[in-house]
């Protein structure tokens, strides 16, 4: 058996390496005992629990990360607040649809729900045996949404996550290669970033998947596109991809660092801000044609950087939250 095949879920994330740093909790080891039968990890250290993915939920910042911590925020990351959750597995990414309704993935192909905006959560899916992580969730609507993770699962959901179907995307050599983001177009079309330099457009809602010819062998952890319809992918040592024609054709841009991003985020004023490995921040005002680093002395991990309604900048991962200052609008 192909041996990336093999791969399980925390060996996928240090891989990534975002589990390898001390987040101020020990990760439990993975199994079915898991779903359902032990809620999220509590204590003091909570707050600087390992951090993975962040989202607004109308005034309010929900965060979710290891141990299935989600911690929450009325007042703009000044304090946080432990959500119940149903699980202790490390949540990977977090969505909303509006100020209440959000879902959340993670290790053992979970998909948790909230419908008061992310206070409470409940269980939609599990699959232990799958030995996957869902590393990215997407929803267009209350009702339509798709979470994609490891071994190229792809979860789909046209009634509010009350029922899952999977499909398998498999590359032109029918290689099931890791799923790391989705995003959508204003065009329509749906992204999907993943390992080996694989890029997946789709045209029909996420039903089927065309792989694009890309630039870069590298994987992909990442995928956003600009209001002006530029498509931003963002990769492993530094490497960024855009496409001015959705998809059809890629070229490198140079960011001027070798460490890995993990993340993007649109700013209130446009600016697409990268976030990754080693304190790696990269930003770009003109909609991914050049970028400027802004890195932070600190290097630590950044799983995910959030833009306050103030303008100023909530950062997630190693080690919890923290403010940081960054001159974009």
């Amino acid at each position: 058996m192909n041996s990336i095949k093999m791969i399980s879920s925390r060996v996928l994330f240090t891989l990534l390496g975002m589990l390898l740093i001390g987040g101020g909790l020990a990760l439990p080891a993975r199994g079915v005992e898991l779903i359902g039968a032990q809620p999220a990890a509590t204590g003091p250290k909570v707050s600087k629990a390992l951090l993975l993915d962040a989202a607004h939920a109308g005034e309010r910042i929900v965060a979710v990360g290891e141990r299935g911590i989600v911690l929450y925020s009325d007042d703009q990351g000044q304090n946080w607040l432990q959500a119940v959750v149903p699980v202790d597995v490390t949540l990977t990414s977090v969505s909303f649809v509006d100020a209440k309704h959000g879902w959340a993935t993670g290790h053992d192909a979970v998909i948790l729900a909230t419908e008061d905006g992310g206070a409470n959560w409940v269980l939609q899916h599990a699959d232990p045996d799958l030995d996957v992580p869902l590393l990215d969730v997407y929803f267009e609507s209350a009702t339509s949404g798709l979470a994609v993770g490891g071994r190229g699962n792809l979860f789909r959901t046209d009634d509010g996550g009350k029922t899952w179907t999977n499909q398998v995307v498999l590359t032109r050599d029918d290689f099931d290669s890791h799923l790391f983001g989705i995003s959508k177009s204003p065009s329509g079309s749906y992204f999907l970033a993943s390992e080996q330099g694989v890029l997946y457009r789709s045209d029909d809602g996420g039903a089927t998947w065309t792989q694009l010819d890309s630039p870069y062998r590298g994987s992909f952890f990442g995928v956003i596109t600009t209001s002006a319809g530029r498509v931003v992918a963002f990769a492993m040592l530094g490497h960024v991809a855009v496409s001015d024609d959705n998809g059809s054709t890629w070229r490198l841009v140079p960011t001027g660092t070798d460490k890995s991003f993990m993340s993007a985020t649109i700013s209130a004023g446009g600016a697409v801000v990268l976030a990754g490995l080693d304190g790696a921040i990269a930003v770009s005002r003109d909609g991914g044609e050049s970028f400027e680093l802004m890195s932070q002395p600190e290097r630590r991990k950044f799983a995910r950087l959030l833009q306050k309604r103030d303008g100023t900048w909530l950062a997630f991962g190693e080690g919890g939250v923290r403010s940081i200052s960054l001159d974009i609008k």
